[in-house]
């Protein structure tokens, strides 16, 4: 799995610089047919051999690309589970193979029908993995293989991106409707982000907005948002963990009674031994 997945990055990958390596290296540890492996940002950083920030940023780069998808983030010593859907049933090929851009096999010959290997005169050439691919250049004139797209091999297994959806067909909002309030409240609050999002992330924020509420992530998320330039919505997440929840239902604030050092919570007297005889 770990060669296939390394020769769909290096052959049909659009990332460029840092996060290609990012991909390249969560490709050099997969294992399984979902092309899935964990891998921490130390990880990142001894892979890549460049500092913390610049890992930060390629990885965010890859997730943006839509190459790479975050399916589990890190959760305490445990790193971030990383898939690379695309290479997900790509199987490289064989030794020795000519793909549609390995450019003629052989001189260009005459028409007709031809046994592979035959040298008499003309025929119909029987098809062989001597073939010819779609790019081979002209075979003479007779019946010619039809020519798939010149982005990519006629018999790829893998959907490219530009197939996912049909043209003029309206785009899925990528965003759950039970998340869609708490978005909502940061574009209306200017706090403008990128929400790309793994599966696992909208639910840990849907269970948030139940556990905290909109509004309590909302003004976190634009208090953050006022101290520094935030780009990505993932960076609210460790934070709205530690908010506290809502209050119970039917929770009322307790009375208050005056004492001499102030406003204190009121106490029942009869719990206190000795109440009425300070008075």
């Amino acid at each position: 799995m770990t060669i296939d997945a390394q020769h769909w990055v290096w052959n049909h990958s659009r990332t460029k610089g840092n996060p290609r390596m990012v991909l390249l290296a969560v490709a050099d540890k997969v294992l399984d047919a979902q092309c899935e492996t964990r891998m921490g940002t130390t990880e990142f950083i001894a892979r890549l051999n460049t500092s913390r920030s610049v890992v930060q940023k390629a990885v965010d780069k890859a997730l943006e690309s839509g190459e790479l998808v975050l399916v589990e983030a890190q959760q305490g010593s445990r790193a971030a589970l990383y898939r690379l859907p695309f290479a997900v049933g790509y199987v490289r090929p064989a030794p020795g193979a000519r793909g549609p851009e390995s450019g003629p096999v052989a001189p260009e010959q005459g028409p007709g029908i031809e046994a592979p290997g035959s040298q008499q005169g003309p025929g119909i050439r029987a098809g062989s993995e001597m073939a010819r691919g779609p790019e081979s250049g002209p075979g003479g004139p007779g019946i010619e293989a039809p020519r798939g797209p010149e982005s990519g091999p006629l018999n790829q297994t893998t959907p490219t991106r530009s197939e996912s959806k049909p043209e003029g067909a309206p785009l899925a909002d990528p965003i759950p409707a039970n998340c869609r309030p708490l978005v909502d409240a940061l574009t209306t609050a200017g706090v403008l982000v990128r929400w790309n999002l793994s599966t696992a992330e909208w639910f840990t924020i849907e269970a948030l907005i139940k556990r905290t509420g909109v509004p309590a992530l909302a003004a976190f998320a634009q208090k953050q948002a006022t101290a520094r330039d935030i780009s990505y919505a993932r960076y609210f997440l460790a934070g709205w963990k530690d908010l506290p929840p809502l209050p119970e239902p039917g929770a009322t604030r307790p009375p208050l009674r005056a004492v001499s050092g102030g406003y204190q919570p009121w106490t029942n007297p009869a719990d206190q031994s000795g109440y009425y005889d300070s008075l």
